[in-house]
């Protein structure tokens, strides 16, 4: 009994520590920490934007080097699963890569929440 409660415990600790970020299928609601929502937030509005743009997202490119609302945050389109395209470093953000950002959410061609880190 004491053992699960510790390996729960462990569990739910490395959980909070992570920053963990799930999407609930059933409502498309979105859970974490107020920055990661924020920055959440901020790349569906620059994918919104993408797609009224015409952006060809079939392909997965970067959207945003860098979240103007949310600094040190990027916005990449990569498939789920991931396909040999999202490998490209020419369709990934370079800020993210060059260390100017250090974060970046990551959504798919049809703007679903794949992760946020």
């Amino acid at each position: 009994m004491h053992l699960t409660r510790l390996i729960l415990g462990m569990f739910l600790i490395v959980a909070l520590l992570a920053g963990c970020i799930t999407r609930d299928d059933d409502d498309d609601e979105v859970s974490g920490d107020g920055e990661q929502t924020s920055a959440i937030e901020a790349a569906m509005a620059v994918y919104e934007d993408a797609v009224d743009s015409g952006v060809d997202l079939s392909k997965g490119p970067c959207i945003a080097e860098e979240l103007e609302e949310v600094p040190g945050w990027s916005v990449d389109i990569a498939h789920d699963p991931r396909q040999e395209v999202d490998n490209d470093p020419a369709n990934q953000c370079q800020a993210y890569r060059d260390g100017q950002t250090s974060h970046f959410v990551e959504l798919n061609p049809e703007g679903e929440l794949i992760r946020a880190q």
